[in-house]
């Protein structure tokens, strides 16, 4: 589904007529099985190579439709359109210099198509001799992979993070009190040997294409799972409760999936280090944002019934792509980040609700967005930009559950005394990218204002703001569940209390 989604994205992507070259000459293509004849094109100083010469080769088709042009090898697709430098495999993009063209109604693309596509498919690279007029596709010649590695205690879950610079099959063995994990790439280490002063987790070293995890005791339990963009396995270890048989519990995070809304994560922004913005009177947002986090996860958890997880207990720093990676984890129905606003404007004042879009609804929300990226651990550069675009494009499919999710919180937010309707607003936020459940950002009050950061600092003041949120949630939940056919409780019956009785003669 989501290649469908990239690919109608992709066709609009660019205006660009489809450029017509003048004439082609013949290649050759080799591989293992044998050298084929291949035509090429040249136009405007770039070499395009038949999609179809070259895909038959290796044993499969292209196929055209409504969209621009579908290959198929060895049942792995990819597509491309005929007016956009960028191509899809899987959930990826593959970056051509410029766009395919077409001659004679037959479609042709630069080496860069069929290098990400079999890079991403087959473990194969694609390089072109252009004074030999021969293009050879040998299997890749891997690179040491850097590994980076993070570990994160949220509610009693560990996570440990292996980031990799690129992707890597690997295998996990369960061991008395450890895990290793051992990857098919050589790997370069960040470290031999580290240890944590983790609940769960004593010390972690590599030796080789392994790393070993060594638990802190034998009632520790893992569950483990891989992300993509950047490529990272990720391992959650936890106490367990031995049963009669002895066999580790399951996790906790990954509960029957039934319809509705029942898990929540609220993201308080920031922390650590990163502190976010500040008053004039130097409260800073990471420490509110907490407070108002935990004060709505336990209004949510008691009057909504939910299972309510944070992304932050304490004064941590969690990386803006953890805080969804832990909502996907434990499969989320709702995603909520608390966040407050900060303006060069003494006078600016007010509440601001906004879910994820590549491109901002004004000036001001990407300067909001911008601020945000930039306080965090998130990618940066095109590597970055091309990431939020897959994301983006996959929360197509929560763009208008995001967008009324977003809309009960402004609303709510809105009745509180004192605060104005800045309206909804879309912006490219990367604490929202990867959430793959509705997701929105809420900036509950500009702490750059003196009066609403006095306000912040009351206990009063953070219950109302707990109240509008949960409201919010409760109007969310009961409208999605009504739409999609699940029974509402009736409300409570209030009886009224009875006379008292009457007095005198």
């Amino acid at each position: 589904m989501k290649r469908f989604i990239l690919l109608t994205f992709l066709s609009i992507l660019a205006a660009a007529s489809i450029v017509v070259a003048q004439s082609t000459t013949q290649a050759t293509l080799r591989t293992q099985s044998g050298d084929r004849p291949i035509a090429v094109a040249h136009q405007g100083g770039q070499t395009f190579f038949s999609a179809e010469d070259v895909v038959a080769a290796l044993g499969g088709s292209v196929a055209a439709d409504s969209r621009g042009y579908r290959v198929t090898v060895n049942n792995n697709v990819a597509a491309f359109g005929p007016d956009s430098r960028f191509g899809v495999v899987r959930d990826d993009l593959i970056e051509m210099p410029v766009p395919p063209v077409v001659i004679d109604n037959r479609p042709f693309v630069t080496i860069q198509f069929f290098q990400g596509f079999l890079a991403k498919t087959a473990d194969l690279d694609v390089v072109w001799d252009e004074r030999a007029k021969l293009m050879q596709v040998r299997p890749l010649q891997h690179t040491v992979v850097g590994v980076q590695v993070s570990v994160a205690n949220v509610q009693g879950i560990s996570k440990i993070v292996f980031t990799l610079t690129q992707s890597s099959g690997y295998a996990i063995v369960k061991e008395q009190g450890a895990y290793t994990i051992r990857f098919a790439a050589q790997i370069h280490p960040p470290f031999a040997e580290q240890t944590y002063e983790d609940p769960n987790v004593a010390k972690i070293s590599f030796a080789g294409t392994d790393v070993r995890v060594q638990l802190t005791s034998p009632d520790v339990a893992g569950d483990a799972y891989r992300l993509e963009n950047p490529y990272r396995v990720v391992l959650d270890v936890r106490k367990v409760s031995p049963g009669p048989s002895g066999p580790a519990l399951p996790m906790p995070n990954k509960p029957v999936e039934q319809p509705g809304i029942h898990t929540i994560v609220i993201d308080p922004g920031h922390g650590g280090k990163d502190i976010g913005a500040s008053g004039p009177g130097g409260m800073q947002e990471k420490d509110v944002t907490l407070a108002i986090a935990n004060k709505l996860a336990a209004a949510l958890a008691t009057k909504l019934g939910a299972r309510v997880i944070l992304t932050r207990e304490d004064d941590s720093v969690v990386s803006l792509d953890q805080r969804t990676a832990v909502a996907n984890q434990y499969k989320a129905d709702l995603f909520l980040s608390v966040h407050m606003n900060a303006a060069p404007v003494k006078g600016a004042h007010g509440s601001e609700v906004y879910f994820l879009s590549l491109e901002a609804s004004d000036e001001l929300a990407k300067k909001a967005a911008e601020s945000e990226n930039a306080s965090g651990s998130a990618n940066a550069g095109t590597q970055g930009d091309l990431k939020l675009i897959l994301w983006d494009l996959a929360q197509q499919e929560y763009l208008k559950e995001s967008d009324r999710f977003a809309q009960s919180i402004q609303e709510e937010m809105n009745a509180l005394a004192g605060i104005q309707n800045r309206g909804i607003k879309q912006a490219p936020f990367k604490v929202l990218v990867g959430a793959t459940m509705p997701a929105a950002l809420v900036e509950v009050a500009f702490i750059s204002n003196p009066d609403e950061e006095a306000k912040l600092r009351s206990e009063q003041f953070q219950n109302t703001v707990v109240d509008a949120l949960t409201r919010a949630v409760q109007r969310y939940k009961t409208d999605y569940e009504t739409r999609i056919g699940i029974r509402q409780p009736p409300p409570p019956v209030v009886t009224p209390a009875p006379p008292p009785p009457r007095t005198g003669t």
